[in-house]
């Protein structure tokens, strides 16, 4: 959707793009022209939090806030997840182009959000290449997944079974069963549930070294070693599902490797 008075002329692409958030980021630095790129979020350079941070390097950077943005002259601001809400009310109410990308429920959401761009900043080929690459990797793999899953994270949160999680795993091979352990408001798990029924695959995402924390030291509890040859920890980088975005589609063949075995 995009809303606002557009300062590009008719059939010229936009040459100020910001990206207004992290999610937004990974659509626009694999989309975009670099040198159309005004600025990404002061986020898109995190090798923690972004899977594309790698190219976001070397390029402006922005704090999120609407006085930031509106120094940066744009005339295209994409935003998606993760996104102040202040900001976007400021930049339409101004006048200012904006491209709102709604927060894909599947992996089967981003191509097409991918083309969405891709015309909005004058790449249709190269989005349209991009989305056709996506939609063959995605294909999930034939038969129910026999392999059972659950992630766990710091303070006893477990994503339940209506998730972006839950596709990912199901593509890489593995049946989200989440749901069988989180119960009540707080949709948390006391430890001990889940080592008396252990999934057969544990998914750690949450581990970052030097940020100690009573929740991040529960991961580490003698507990979570394989319980009775039944449930093997696997750790997998947090940053390719927080958002439904190309770094998604990067993240299941990953997903998959360190199921198996193999390094995330």
């Amino acid at each position: 959707m995009l809303t606002g008075a557009s300062a590009v002329a008719a059939g010229e692409a936009p040459r100020r793009i910001v990206s207004l958030s992290l999610c937004a980021d990974q659509f626009v630095l694999a989309v975009a022209d670099r040198d159309r790129i005004a600025a990404v979020s002061l986020l898109a350079g995190d090798p923690y939090l972004s899977p594309a941070a790698s190219l976001a390097e070397g390029l402006p950077r922005h704090d999120g806030r609407a006085e930031s943005v509106l120094m940066l002259k744009p005339d295209l601001v994409v935003t998606g997840g993760f996104t102040r809400r202040s900001t976007l009310e400021m930049l339409e109410r101004l006048g200012v182009p904006v491209l709102k990308l709604p927060t894909a429920s599947s992996l089967d959401d981003i191509p097409g959000q991918i083309e969405q761009l891709a015309a909005a900043v004058g790449a249709s080929a190269r989005g349209h290449a991009l989305a056709d690459r996506i939609r063959t990797q995605i294909t999930p793999p034939p038969g129910r997944s026999r392999l059972t899953a659950a992630l766990f994270r710091p303070g006893g949160d477990v994503p339940g079974g209506r998730s972006l999680i839950t596709d990912m795993l199901a593509r890489a091979g593995l049946q989200n069963i989440a749901d069988h352990y989180a119960h009540g408001a707080t949709g948390r798990v006391a430890l001990e549930d889940l080592v008396l029924n252990p999934p057969d695959i544990l998914v750690i995402d949450s581990r970052r070294s030097g940020h100690d924390s009573q929740g991040q030291a529960l991961l580490d509890h003698p507990a979570l070693a394989p319980v009775a040859g039944r449930m093997r920890p696997v750790e997998f980088p947090l940053r390719y599902w927080l958002c439904a975005g190309p770094g998604a589609v990067e993240g299941v063949p990953l997903l998959a490797s360190a199921a198996q075995g193999g390094a995330p």
